[in-house]
């Protein structure tokens, strides 16, 4: 009784670290550098299709990212190499208090490299802060899909859009700096009715994907036929258009993650048969 009670100490943030090269190597794709700092973890590559691509498995040991933390990526694919980087499972943002968690990545492909950067569902909890950074340098015929899907939160219990703020930037450019695709995409529930008309229109889940190729113009009939695949699909609200440099942007939104999930699949498939000559794989997660 009477004691003196000190403050807890404040948190130390969690500073991820994660820089890959890969590289091509007779008829595979390889870990020509591989480094990182935990909260960040790689697994070594598993070799999914006949084409030699490198899918490589981003992982925290963490649970979840916490305000404050910063997570950097560094991902070079050299001339010709071809990987697919993905997570194993949702990413959860947890309650920020002051500082928010950020995330950058920084991808650099070589020329006629490829890069599928293609992660499980974000879930950003109640009163989480969450900002990240895309950065995309394209090399001479290097082809790049990217995609992403927000949650609304924990539906179960009560905090769908209960977030603080899901702010995420998307540039994309040529190896001369050339800007080919800026992209910005901010939430902030408590400024915005998400659910209202002109944004979620009632749906839950938002999911973009992106398609680039160097050098070319994505086909019309491809975004034609893109559209058409997600016109048609129930509880589910999506199209695709072109940039004007000739990549592609598919947006939905959808009742639930398995719906939303599933037809960026479908997108992934269509596109991976047309850009690159081989359907998507099925994932061991």
């Amino acid at each position: 009784m009477g004691e003196h009670v000190r403050a807890a100490p404040q948190r130390r943030p969690n500073e991820g670290v994660l820089h890959l090269v890969l590289q091509r190597t007779g008829q595979r794709t390889v870990l020509q550098e591989c480094y990182f700092q935990v909260p960040l973890q790689v697994l070594r590559p598993l070799y999914l299709d006949d084409v030699g691509t490198a899918y490589v498995y981003l992982l925290s040991p963490c649970g979840g990212v916490v305000g404050g933390d910063v997570y950097s990526m560094t991902v070079v694919v050299e001339a010709g190499a071809r990987a697919c980087l993905t997570t194993p499972s949702a990413t959860k943002l947890y309650a920020t208090s002051g500082a928010p968690a950020q995330q950058r990545l920084d991808i650099t492909l070589q020329a006629d490299a490829v890069l599928e950067y293609l992660p499980e569902q974000m879930i950003p909890f109640a009163q989480a802060v969450f900002h990240q950074q895309i950065t995309v340098r394209l090399g001479a015929g290097a082809c790049v899909l990217l995609m992403e899907i927000v949650a609304p939160g924990r539906v179960a219990r009560g905090e769908a859009f209960a977030y603080g703020e899901y702010d995420t930037r998307v540039s994309i450019e040529k190896a001369s700096g050339r800007a080919l695709v800026r992209e910005r995409t901010r939430l902030r529930p408590g400024w915005q009715r998400l659910d209202g008309p002109g944004l979620f229109e009632g749906y839950h889940y938002l999911g973009t994907f992106y398609a680039l190729v160097e050098g070319t113009i994505l086909p019309t009939p491809l975004v034609e036929r893109l559209h058409a695949l997600l016109a048609c699909r129930r509880r589910l609200l999506g199209s695709a258009t072109q940039f004007e440099h000739g990549g592609i942007a598919v947006r939905v939104l959808g009742e639930d993650h398995m719906t939303v999930s599933q037809a960026l699949y479908e997108v992934w498939d269509v596109l991976r048969r047309e850009l690159l000559g081989y359907p998507a794989v099925v994932w061991r997660k």
